[in-house]
């Protein structure tokens, strides 16, 4: 699914959601998920679009018509921040974004 593919999504009324995977903090993926399945967000090539920061992947959405996203990292260890190791089945950590101020970015 690209760009297009939302933007053509939200204006037919349906409101995929959106989920902004922090990877190790030097790439972020946008996962959507449809009432179909969930896929990748693909650049024109057909590759995985990747953004250099969770706010560039939002500019990029919020630019298509999308007003929120989650973004999802893992939970930071033990070792790296001091404290206690996530112990839940999903180790991930989601902060809502809200995505309507910035559409007017980048």
């Amino acid at each position: 699914m690209t760009l297009k593919d939302i933007k053509g999504l939200l204006a037919s009324g349906r409101t995929p959601q959106f989920e902004i995977h922090a990877f190790e903090g030097i790439i972020y993926l946008v996962k959507v998920i449809t009432e179909v399945g969930e896929s990748m967000l693909k650049n024109d090539q057909g590759d995985n679009q990747v953004f250099k920061s969770s706010t560039q992947a939002g500019i990029a959405l919020a630019q298509v018509g999308a007003s929120e996203a989650v973004v999802v990292h893992q939970c930071a260890y033990d070792e790296v921040i001091g404290h206690e190791p996530c112990l839940n089945e999903d180790p991930s950590l989601r902060t809502p974004m809200d995505l309507r101020l910035l559409g007017n970015l980048g």
